[in-house]
């Protein structure tokens, strides 16, 4: 089935990566009859999908985004800490001191897979009751740089054709099982909509974060 979309908002690669997913069920015009408005970073009568504290001045179903990773810096979804991180462990300088507040790091990817499910179902948020869309895992800053540094390492050494031992192992997952914060985000209504969705597991974003930092060295390098 072939569903009519438009999808507003500033261009950026949040929007861009959106707007991809849905292009293989839908049109993405402005002369459709009464097709369905999604706006990214804007409000849209169907579905607004805003930054975490942005200001909400309708009532139209929304989902606030906080944490989202694209391989481009999108300086409207992000505060630069992703991206400054892993230039950090690039740069070889002794690890900085960053904020003790851990950060619910999430791909593009399942930002807009989870779009591209609302769409296909044609079920979204209560115009009410806004949602929040995060990752599931919180991650310390430092632990971060731990992985992007030891990736960096790889890349390096891939380039260079000298790997080690060391270069060929696994990285640790330095995920916080602590979050130095006791506020998390709710999960709890976008994880029921995507069970609406017949998602199986609900809320359960399947990109890596691993590639996600990949992804960002290769756009750094």
């Amino acid at each position: 089935m072939e569903y009519s979309v438009i999808v507003k908002g500033p261009n950026g690669p949040m929007k861009k990566a959106i707007q991809d997913r849905l292009t293989s069920i839908s049109r993405i015009e402005e002369g459709s009859n009464n097709p369905l408005e999604i706006g990214i970073g804007v409000e849209a009568r169907d579905l607004s999908i805003l930054r975490n504290g942005q200001q909400q001045r309708t009532s139209s179903p929304c989902i606030f985004v906080r944490d989202v990773v694209t391989d481009i810096e999108d300086v409207f979804w992000s505060d630069g800490l992703f991206h400054s991180i892993i230039r950090d462990a690039i740069s070889g300088k002794p690890i900085p001191v960053y904020p003790p507040e851990p950060r619910y790091w999430l791909p593009v990817q399942d930002v807009a897979n989870a779009i591209r499910a609302m769409v296909v179902r044609n079920l979204f948020p209560c115009s009410d009751d806004p949602i929040q869309m995060a990752g599931r895992r919180p991650w310390k800053n430092g632990a971060l740089h731990s992985e992007a540094l030891h990736l960096w390492k790889r890349f390096r050494a891939s380039t260079m054709g000298i790997h080690t031992p060391e270069t060929l192992s696994e990285p640790p997952i330095h995920i916080s099982t602590q979050p130095a914060v006791t506020e998390r985000p709710d999960l709890s209504g976008l994880n029921d909509l995507m069970i609406a969705c017949e998602e199986p597991n609900g809320w359960r974003p399947s990109g890596s974060l691993r590639l996600s930092i990949m992804r960002v060295l290769a756009t750094l390098t």
